[in-house]
């Protein structure tokens, strides 16, 4: 495997596109584009704690990462 000597991420300007991840080793270097989040209307999460946040927006948050998780670990185990 070859040893990653730069990783650099640029946000685009234009909001359509999403962002431009480049890895660099010795010998090579490669550029992807990362998919913009089909939820671009969602309001991003709050890091705060949970007590100050709407405690339905936060169940239903917790769940969602209770299913990802959930979905992570079926896939793990089929390996």
């Amino acid at each position: 495997m070859k040893k990653m000597s730069k990783i650099m991420v640029f946000e685009p300007t234009d909001p359509n596109l999403g962002p431009e991840v480049t890895l660099e080793t010795e010998t090579s270097r490669k550029s992807f584009r990362l998919p913009r989040s089909a939820k671009a209307n969602e309001q991003a999460p709050l890091a705060i704690e949970s007590f100050a946040q709407d405690p339905e927006r936060y169940a239903e948050l917790m769940e969602r990462i209770e299913q990802y998780l959930l979905g992570f670990k079926d896939e793990s185990s089929q390996e």
